[in-house]
């Protein structure tokens, strides 16, 4: 596994990726109303905080900690059915779902307004990105 876009190894993808994804969805960090997390292992959602430009780097901790995640109240209500932690390890399938839930208006842990919702998938290795979005 190796990073193509930079010669300092410690650079993960998802920056990159992060980077054409806001290009390509016409939207940026502000935009989005929650946000999936791949999160196989905890410290991944602190970098994907700050690789998808939701926090300067540094401070992902720190936003984590002071309960910014959380769907009742958090600034970036995330992994709202548990993520791969919590709720199941599939790869992450069951973020895309509970996207797709949080959009229909349809989860278990239903935010007040959803209309735009961040899906990462794993970092530091080739990864991916998408942003769902309401029709309405």
């Amino acid at each position: 596994m190796a990073n193509y876009f930079t010669e300092d190894p410690l650079d993960s993808p998802a920056k990159f990726a992060a980077d054409d994804l806001w290009r390509q969805a016409g939207l940026g960090p502000e935009d989005i109303d929650c946000a999936q997390f791949y999160d196989a292992f905890s410290p991944l959602v602190v970098m994907s905080l700050e690789e998808y430009g939701f926090v300067k780097p540094g401070e992902g901790g720190p936003f984590a900690a002071d309960g910014e995640l959380r769907a009742d109240g958090g600034r970036l209500p995330s992994n709202t059915a548990g993520g791969c932690l919590s709720e199941a390890y599939v790869h992450g399938m069951n973020l895309v779902l509970e996207g797709v839930r949080q959009i229909r208006g349809e989860s278990v842990n239903q935010l007040d307004r959803c209309e735009t919702v961040l899906v990462t998938s794993g970092n530091g290795v080739p990864t991916s990105a998408l942003v769902l979005r309401s029709d309405s």
